[in-house]
């Protein structure tokens, strides 16, 4: 990038103000401009090239030391462990909720395919099998909204087992939410078109009762996406 800096002014002629570029170099704590001509457009647009350049830099320097502050100074509490079974604390933090105490933590009909998969922590000192699934996970639990990972339903005829059946913490609705994370992957989608003829034929409307979130290996699962989510359907 060349020397020196892009500036603006306006320039008034009658009622109307144009724009004016300068070239401004500092030097021995004084600022010197030199004025950037029509003729002269191909250093105007480098200078304006550089100064968005800068900008984005001076932002990703400025996220990087967040980044580094929260890293260092991050203390995680497993409070799952509270709520686990075992846990002397259980029972007094959820009788008063018999939502969370007849259903959250009950035993249900679980999924036991391809346990080797399951290699992400979650919360509720539980694995499952993706990073994107345990982004949803915590969501959901920070929230305070009770869910069963891959508990196995009936769906018009067939056995699926569901990513998240989350209960509406409010209103007991049970809704599905399935997480389609290899959507790149030509083979994958024969999996993505069974479910959703299936889910949707069961009577599973995606933005009623059904949540429905996908991701390729360009594409990853936004967590402030699954934020926006959780906050429409159940906060």
């Amino acid at each position: 990038m060349p020397e020196g800096t892009i500036v603006c002014y306006k320039h008034r002629i009658g009622n109307k103000k144009y724009p004016q570029f300068y070239k401004q170099i500092v030097a021995n704590g004084k600022a010197r401009r030199q004025y950037l001509s029509h003729k002269n457009t191909a250093e105007t647009k480098i200078l304006a090239h550089k100064l968005l350049l800068s900008k984005q830099l001076a932002d990703m320097q400025n996220e990087l030391t967040c980044v580094n502050y929260y890293i260092n100074n991050r203390k995680f509490e497993d409070s799952s462990k509270l709520l686990s079974i075992g846990s002397p604390y259980r029972k007094l933090l959820l009788e008063n909720d018999p939502l969370l105490d007849n259903w959250e933590y009950l035993p249900y009909n679980k999924s036991t395919d391809h346990p080797e998969h399951l290699n992400t922590p979650a919360p509720k000192n539980e694995l499952v099998r993706s990073k994107s699934e345990a982004t949803i996970a915590y969501i959901l639990y920070s929230h305070g909204i009770p869910y069963r990972y891959e508990e196995i339903h009936d769906i018009y005829g067939y056995s699926i087992a569901t990513d998240f059946t989350v209960m509406h913490p409010k209103t007991g609705q049970i809704i599905l939410w399935e997480h389609f994370g290899r959507c790149d992957d030509p083979g994958y989608q024969k999996t993505v078109d069974f479910k959703m003829y299936r889910y949707i034929r069961a009577g599973y409307l995606p933005g009623v009762n059904f949540i429905t979130t996908y991701e390729d290996s360009k594409h990853l699962l936004d967590p402030m996406l699954v934020e926006e989510i959780v906050k429409k359907f159940f906060l």
